[in-house]
């Protein structure tokens, strides 16, 4: 699943990987719910995403989601952790539930997590946003929890959009560029003609698609030391330090199939200059061997004066442009 194909739903913020994480080095999730009524199918899509991104090191170390319910109805909160079960790996160790300065009744929603805890697979807690920090470190929770983690969920969203581009543009040109490549190698000429039979040019600029990942690259690495100018700290989300050795894996095989690629290039354009060349010479040959012979036996003279001398040599120079 790609982030374009689901963009309006992501921008909505359904449901986000900050980059924090809880004292197991479990990543965070975050359910934000709004006074609105909350679109389920939509918060699923948004969370299979989301899932699909970390590394299965990462989510072998279990997930602690935070449900934010302070804007919502009980049973809009219920309902999701419930869903939790069925989206949700199960990875997931705690569900912290942030209730409303106004709480819900205690007895119906105590019930409710008491009775559904077998069933569901993970501790649900009902905690306010202040007694958070008693299971999450501050440093690890973001401002909307009282904690100093920075993000920004467009800007994240931005470089996944980015991320996912370089990634499916590069994979493409690596294997138009290996068939190009691995064409030029065979031996055999049916090979040679239907490689040339191809498209030799590829269906994207090798050049711009390098400068979008070296852009990327500094962009990602970039942002790891921010702070170290006395500016704000920030640490790199997960997904960012993952996005960084698969970005330099591609930038790596891109360039050595585009030198590849520019050498055969350089092959074919000397062995194009060759064919003319030699084409050339069987003409001039093939008229030496033909109308040249027969034009030589039967026009021949040195001329009895300059100006017929003169006047034969013009003629033989035009003979000699015509055929070289």
């Amino acid at each position: 699943m790609e982030a374009s194909v689901i963009l309006p739903i992501l921008k909505k913020k359904l449901a986000f990987l900050s980059g924090g994480k809880d004292r197991r080095s479990g990543l965070i999730l975050t359910i934000p719910l709004c006074l609105e009524q909350t679109n389920m199918d939509e918060l699923s899509v948004t969370l299979d995403y989301l899932l699909s991104i970390p590394s299965e090191k990462c989510k072998a170390r279990g997930f602690t989601v935070i449900v934010d319910g302070r804007k919502s109805q009980w049973n809009v909160v219920k309902t999701v952790v419930v869903m939790l079960q069925n989206v949700v790996p199960a990875e997931v160790s705690l569900v912290c539930v942030v209730k409303p300065d106004e709480f819900w009744d205690k007895k119906v929603t105590h019930f409710c997590f008491w009775k559904e805890k077998d069933r569901l697979g993970f501790e649900v807690i009902l905690v306010s946003a202040n007694k958070l920090t008693r299971y999450i470190e501050p440093c690890q929770l973001t401002e909307d929890f009282g904690g100093s983690l920075t993000y920004d969920h467009m800007d994240w969203l931005n470089k996944r959009l980015v991320f996912e581009k370089f990634t499916k543009e590069s994979t493409s040109l690596l294997d138009e560029l290996a068939l190009i490549n691995n064409g030029s190698d065979k031996g055999n000429q049916q090979e040679k003609e239907r490689s040339v039979d191809l498209n030799f040019l590829p269906s994207v600029d090798p050049e711009t698609v390098l400068q979008t990942g070296h852009e990327l690259l500094s962009e990602l690495q970039q942002r790891r030391f921010n702070g170290s100018d006395g500016g704000v700290s920030w640490s790199p989300m997960d997904d960012e330090l993952l996005a960084q050795p698969q970005v330099m894996k591609l930038l790596d095989s891109l360039r050595e199939q585009y030198t590849r690629y520019q050498e055969v290039c350089r092959q074919r354009s000397k062995r194009t200059q060759l064919e003319e060349i030699q084409q050339k010479v069987m003409q001039v040959v093939n008229w030496l061997e033909g109308p040249g012979s027969e034009q030589l036996r039967a026009q021949w003279g040195i001329g009895d004066s300059i100006r017929a001398s003169q006047a034969l040599q013009q003629k033989h120079e035009e003979i000699e442009s015509q055929h070289s």
